[in-house]
């Protein structure tokens, strides 16, 4: 957008695939509001959505030592940090590690030790990711965010399944990306083109 406009857009509606930490960080120094939903965005809207057990949110953070305490009430202490696995566009999240001493002895250590290559609890923080994910649902669940992700069905979804139900058009016609990206360019100028033949009939009666 910055390529062809000097304007920027107040908000940014995306669905969960575009709920990254590179892109909420990206919204924020463009100072652009936040409104991408991320994966578990929809199953949390379920009244009844309860999270996997043993998952990070069971465990409780102590801000003054910098602790967490898991349901069996053992701490969990900081370790370190690391820098995750880099993306293809060369972003990388860093991480903070909790473990716990010992999880020797704990009713539910085959639950909650799944990593079978950690002899104790270990707890995976990314904590900036989790600040912007708590800021994006803040957005999502007022009525702007209700009326952003309405129009988003709406806007997006409904061109696809005109090309496709009503155009008949469900597969390219030429192979290579070059060939196939001609095809669809002259697609979609079949499809904005029926649109505005539409509307100008729906005028002139």
């Amino acid at each position: 957008m910055e390529k062809h406009s000097s304007l920027l857009p107040e908000n940014i509606m995306a669905d969960s695939i575009f709920g990254t930490e590179e892109n909420y960080e990206l919204l924020e120094q463009k100072h652009i509001n936040n409104y991408l939903k991320y994966p578990a965005f929809h199953k949390e809207q379920n009244p009844h959505y309860r999270p996997e057990p043993f998952s990070n949110t069971d465990f409780i953070y102590n801000a003054p030592n910098n602790t967490y305490t898991c349901p069996q009430g053992k701490s969990l202490e900081f370790k370190g940090e690391i820098k995750a696995e880099k993306r293809q566009s060369g972003y990388q999240s860093i991480l903070k590690i909790y473990e716990c001493k010992d999880c020797s002895g704990c009713p539910f250590y085959e639950p909650c030790c799944t990593a079978r290559k950690e002899k104790n609890r270990q707890l995976k923080i990314n904590e900036k990711l989790d600040a912007y994910k708590r800021k994006a649902k803040e957005n999502l669940t007022t009525h702007t965010g209700w009326e952003l992700r309405k129009k988003r069905g709406v806007e997006i979804e409904t061109c696809f399944g005109d090309i496709k139900h009503n155009m008949g058009i469900r597969r390219c016609h030429l192979r290579g990306l070059q060939k196939v990206k001609a095809d669809f360019c002259l697609i979609a100028m079949a499809h904005n083109l029926r649109k505005i033949h539409l509307k100008n009939l729906k005028i002139a009666s």
